[in-house]
């Protein structure tokens, strides 16, 4: 198995590493975006809200922030700010300046480098598109020599080159594509939640002014 993939790879040329390259930031992209959705944003918006909503009722407010620090999400930041500008007794147009200030820089993250793995899968399917061309030149080439057993080898290294450069493309690109397209989806529930998280506290705190 290890020696029909390292075959496999050698036999596709150099555009097999340009290829490989691509792959390894796409995987980078797609372990970060993970981490970032499934582990600095796990939890649960509307019990936060509800935590919130509890000690700011009996005026905790010292709770109330608590809460909303105890995380980094961008949810936790922006009713951090909301919090906090409740706390110091600012009026409710100030909380919800500030809040969309804050909204500005946070909810930016939930989309950050995920572009990217498009522009990752369209780089490697292209690069395997340039290594077929490369190798079916190597493959017109052959014809030209005279010796059957050089230009038999010659022909297989070139159709080689062009089919295993083009199929690494894919490996490569059709992950990204799965990966940008299951990673939008989480992006669009969070977002989803932080608003409908934002509006909830929003409203509750302009009914205790």
């Amino acid at each position: 198995m290890i020696e029909a993939a390292a075959r496999f790879f050698n036999n596709g040329g150099t555009f097999m590493w340009v290829i490989l390259g691509v792959g390894a930031f796409a995987l980078a992209v797609i372990a970060e975006r993970l981490i970032f959705f499934f582990i600095t944003c796990r939890g649960d918006s509307r019990g936060l809200v509800a935590g919130i909503a509890k000690a700011i009722s009996v005026n905790n407010t010292e709770e109330a922030v608590k809460i909303t620090s105890s995380r980094k999400s961008p949810v936790h930041r922006l009713l951090n700010v909301a919090v906090n500008r409740y706390k110091e007794g600012m009026g409710y147009e100030e909380i919800q300046q500030g809040v969309e200030e804050a909204a500005i820089k946070e909810i930016p993250r939930f989309s950050s480098r995920l572009s990217s793995l498009g522009m990752f899968a369209n780089i490697a399917t292209l690069t395997g598109l340039l290594g077929t061309i490369f190798g079916l030149q190597v493959s017109f080439n052959s014809l030209q020599l005279a010796e059957g057993a050089e230009k038999a080898t010659a022909l297989a290294n070139g159709i080689a080159q062009a089919m295993n450069t083009t199929a690494m493309g894919l490996i490569v690109a059709i992950p990204c594509m799965i990966a940008f397209t299951q990673l939008s989806n989480v992006q669009s529930g969070l977002t989803e939640d932080l608003d409908e998280a934002t509006v909830k506290v929003l409203n509750y705190l302009e009914k205790r002014k």
